[in-house]
């Protein structure tokens, strides 16, 4: 990949050397569907080492070779972001230096960053409460190990699932039952 002029690294598969243009708008098509895991996508123009990301909100990042992000743009189309790659991927930075950048990255509203917290935190339980539901019930024909517990152990191990999950997951359990 380092002889390539440029490469995409696509939200979903890795990267790649040089896509086509029909390659690219298929990239930039991803970003329709929402991720908060995977929301964006960037091209690294191989010579001059800056990035130009593209994110599910319709935002254009323009990234330093130390991956700083020194300008934004938004509101950013589909047939817009293809072409800022395609010039990118030829021309580097000169090649969109005409566009109406905002210097440095985007301010995040103390309410998105909220937003975002809130999200992740739901995420997080759902995946856990998952986790904690397949350890199974709690066998009472023997105790379980941890000190004090008064609560049986679950199958294929010595704790209780309250203690298994702790020890797996190196915090506390956030269920009871």
């Amino acid at each position: 990949m380092d002889d390539a002029p440029f490469y995409v690294e696509s939200r979903w598969s890795g990267s790649e050397a040089a896509p086509s243009v029909e390659r690219m708008r298929e990239l930039i098509s991803e970003l329709n569907v929402r991720d908060e895991e995977h929301p964006d996508a960037w091209l690294i123009h191989s010579s001059s080492g800056w990035g130009l990301t593209l994110d599910e909100n319709g935002y254009a990042y323009l990234s330093d070779a130390d991956c700083k992000i020194v300008a934004h743009m938004q509101n950013v189309l589909a047939d817009q972001a293809l072409q800022l790659w395609i010039r990118f991927s030829t021309q580097g930075p000169e090649g969109v230096n005409a566009e109406p950048w905002t210097k440095g990255p985007r301010y995040i509203s103390p309410e998105e960053i909220a937003l975002r917290q809130a999200r992740a935190d739901a995420s997080l339980l759902q995946y856990d409460r998952e986790f904690y539901d397949q350890l199974g019930p709690e066998h009472e024909t023997e105790s379980c190990k941890s000190p004090g517990c008064l609560r049986g152990h679950v199958k294929y191990s010595v704790l209780c699932r309250i203690h298994h999950f702790e020890q797996i997951r190196n915090r506390k359990c956030p269920f009871d039952h």
